[in-house]
């Protein structure tokens, strides 16, 4: 009981003998077919080889014990970006688990609670780097470990999240002190640009749903504006800088409708001498041109992972920082590694959350 499963192979046949090969197995759940996220129609559990260790780099194999879901990972099978050209795809991108095994350079972390964010592209990593999986294989340089006063559910909830909230900030370039607009504060994104943001120095105004007001102000930021108030939006954004410039902004939620409005307000309250950057999760193409003297940054974590200077600057920059961060509400959904249980974590975000996390807790 509580032993994992294994895979008998036959690895070869002679006139003299036949060489098995006996693998510890574990579940994976794989995308098979793009257009949903139904159980075993468009995602289904299969049986793998349990990853092992590269001897000629410094890698880790982690238990993983909780995925958070994204928006990405059921957009991903619904519409079939960021794929390999054939399936099957392992999907997901944030995890946290255990060090179960480890090459010989980092064998110290064999025992180690840790976080790491397995990349949304799976273009060139079809089932290699999922999140939805017993067990997956990571870089020892890209995994975080967690404080023990965190929960694995909690630690889940932040990769994606975080690294895509500095791409976010590192966009603006912004000097300690500037004020800066983030527009979808209660997003996961937005919950933890802010937090970051904070971190920086720099003095954050939040709009989000009225809501959230409190949770937001008690973060610290600068200002709040309830979005849902249309008419007053930008007059209260305008009131908040009163004499300051607003030195850019952080469109978290990527609509032609918020990029525009955090353009006019950047391309109006912000240096007319300095650079004015607004940021956005939205592809460049999807948004409309911003004012003159406004500059657009569209940013990209999917392929971050196979980017050195992505990899580097934020991946490994904000492991250690984002272990830190306060984590939103757990909206929890826990079962086996089954398609059923991935389809109800997908279903729970694409049905709608605000302010809060779907992550799943495995049960073994």
């Amino acid at each position: 009981a509580g032993q994992r499963p294994f895979i008998l192979s036959f690895v070869a046949l002679t006139s003299s003998k036949i060489q098995l090969s006996i693998t510890a197995a574990m579940k994976r759940i794989d995308l098979v077919k793009v257009g949903g996220f139904k159980a075993n129609e468009n995602i289904v559990a299969v049986d793998a080889a349990s990853p092992e260790p590269a001897a000629d780099r410094n890698q880790v194999v982690i238990d993983v014990k909780a995925s958070a879901i994204n928006p990405v990972d059921w957009k991903m099978a619904e519409y079939g970006f960021l794929l390999p050209e054939s399936l099957p795809a392992a999907l997901g991108c944030d995890i946290a688990g255990v060090v179960v095994k480890a090459s010989d350079g980092c064998k110290d972390m064999i025992g180690k609670r840790v976080v790491a964010y397995t990349g949304a592209d799976k273009t060139n990593h079809a089932t290699d780097r999922g999140s939805f999986v017993e067990q997956v294989v990571m870089d020892a340089d890209v995994v975080g470990e967690i404080p023990d006063t965190m929960s694995f559910t909690q630690a889940s909830t932040l990769p994606i999240a975080a690294m895509t909230g500095a791409l976010l900030l590192n966009a603006l370039n912004l000097s300690s002190g500037s004020l800066v607009l983030v527009w979808g504060a209660s997003s996961s994104v937005g919950f933890n640009t802010v937090q970051l943001a904070l971190k920086r120095g720099l003095k954050p105004i939040a709009v989000a749903s009225g809501k959230h007001e409190a949770g937001l102000k008690a973060l610290g930021v600068s200002g709040f504006v309830d979005y849902t108030k249309k008419n007053d939006v930008e007059q209260s954004v305008k009131v908040i800088c009163g004499n300051e410039k607003l030195s850019g902004a952080v469109d978290c939620i990527g609509t032609e409708s918020t990029f525009g409005t955090c353009a006019r307000l950047v391309g109006e309250l912000g240096d007319e001498k300095a650079e004015r950057v607004v940021s956005s999760v939205a592809p460049s193409s999807a948004l409309p041109e911003p004012p003159r003297g406004v500059k657009k940054c569209s940013i990209d974590l999917a392929t971050g992972l196979d980017n050195p200077d992505v990899r580097e600057k934020v991946v490994k920059v904000t492991l250690p920082i984002m272990v830190e961060l306060q984590t939103q509400p757990i909206r929890s959904v826990k079962g086996p590694f089954t398609a059923e249980t991935v389809e109800k974590a997908l279903q729970a975000n694409k049905s709608g959350v605000s302010g809060e996390k779907v992550v799943i807790e495995w049960t073994k």
